[in-house]
């Protein structure tokens, strides 16, 4: 009878120096990820906003306890960047942050309205130009709207090589033959008239100055005849 009491107080005895040991264990993990500094910070997607405007943004730049960072805190942060349009984070054990950048696309420069337009819509008031084509002109709105349609689904290697859109209906005396025209000035130095209806062909551009040489010229793509383009060398 006392072999049995002996032995269950062993049992009680194991069995609370283990629940101890797995206390102390979750106490002392608890501890380190509460107190563990941000040890290295990795950003990536981001081309237009700097790592040092995020990591001001975010108020991560002491590298505080990365498990205490505010979510709500960094939200509001990333709203200050406005050309941020998503972003991820990602903690790890051993003291990584991890930011996954998704950015606006920028489209233009609309010099009238002096704003920056994005691929999702989204428009901010700046001066600052970041190697988009600028819109040096008035376009009425119906058309306006097409365009923006029409450039959203232009490569965006063509739309860097595009230095200025204008808006310029072709006219024969007085005329207008087409007013869905544009005129565009190539960084290469080139120039392109494109209308609306044709906006597509400019996804071919790489292919058609390939074939060109040295020549720079008037590219025209807003013919619907034949393969609807031409080329006159200056």
């Amino acid at each position: 009878m006392n072999q049995k009491v002996k032995t269950k107080r062993k049992l009680k005895l194991r069995n609370f120096i283990l629940l101890s040991f797995v206390f102390a264990f979750f106490c002392l993990f608890f501890l380190y990820c509460y107190t563990l500094p941000i040890k290295n910070i990795i950003i990536t997607g981001n081309e237009i906003v700097s790592d040092f405007e995020i990591i001001e943004a975010c108020d991560i730049k002491d590298y505080p306890p990365i498990f205490r960072l505010s979510k709500k805190k960094m939200k509001e942060g990333f709203r200050k960047l406005e050309y941020v349009q998503d972003y991820h984070i990602h903690r790890s054990l051993t003291g990584k942050l991890t930011i996954q950048i998704e950015e606006e696309v920028p489209l233009f420069y609309n010099r009238n309205k002096e704003k920056l337009i994005f691929k999702s819509g989204k428009e901010i008031t700046t001066q600052e130009i970041k190697g988009v084509p600028i819109l040096i002109n008035y376009v009425p709105n119906d058309l306006y709207e097409r365009l923006l349609k029409e450039v959203n689904q232009t490569n965006q290697d063509v739309l860097r090589l595009i230095s200025e859109i204008e808006y310029s209906p072709w006219r024969t005396e007085n005329v207008i033959i087409d007013d869905t025209r544009f005129f565009l000035r190539m960084n290469d130095g080139n120039v392109v008239y494109v209308n609306l209806i044709n906006f597509d062909k400019l996804n071919n551009y790489m292919t058609i100055y390939s074939t060109l040489g040295n020549s720079k010229g008037v590219l025209q793509l807003d013919s619907s005849l034949g393969n609807g383009i031409t080329f006159s060398p200056f």
